[in-house]
């Protein structure tokens, strides 16, 4: 029984990096360990949280590796209706990939970053977490736009 409860330890780092004793809480209507396939499943109201940053989502699939014995994660996927929120600003979109190793996230599906009254959106936006900057990318259908107001 201890093995089926051991890939609930890797949730705890999987936003590790320096601060590894820094706790995160997840909490969902269901969660669901997918051995073989190296994931665990958070599905229905999910939310993750660690210090100031928090992830809202339908559903949300941590990815790991197995190495040397230890399992480490590698990604998260925040799936429908995901909103995150960080200090003063909060983002929305259908899908959100977190690297663990690149301290990175990527919002896909129509996302939006609002900061107070401003917003930008566009194709993809990618959220550097290390160096609190994002980039806002354009498709041909679709270019980034930003609403800034200067008052």
């Amino acid at each position: 029984m201890l093995r089926w409860f051991l890939p609930f330890l890797l949730v705890a780092f999987w936003w590790a990096g320096v601060q590894a004793k820094t706790p995160i809480t997840i909490k969902s209507d269901r969660m669901e360990v997918l051995q073989n396939q190296k994931v665990v499943v958070f599905s229905g109201h999910v939310v993750a949280k660690k210090k100031d940053l928090t992830i809202y989502a339908d559903r949300l699939l941590v990815y790991y590796d197995q190495k040397e014995g230890k399992r480490e994660v590698r990604k998260l996927v925040a799936l429908g209706q995901v909103k995150i929120t960080k200090d003063d600003w909060i983002a929305r979109a259908g899908k959100a990939v977190y690297f663990k190793n690149l301290e990175k996230i990527v919002l896909e599906d129509r996302p939006q970053i609002w900061q107070g009254d401003n917003t930008v959106k566009g194709a993809r936006i990618t959220l550097y977490l290390n160096e609190d900057r994002y980039v806002v990318e354009s498709e041909a259908n679709e270019k980034a736009e930003a609403v800034i107001f200067t008052d």
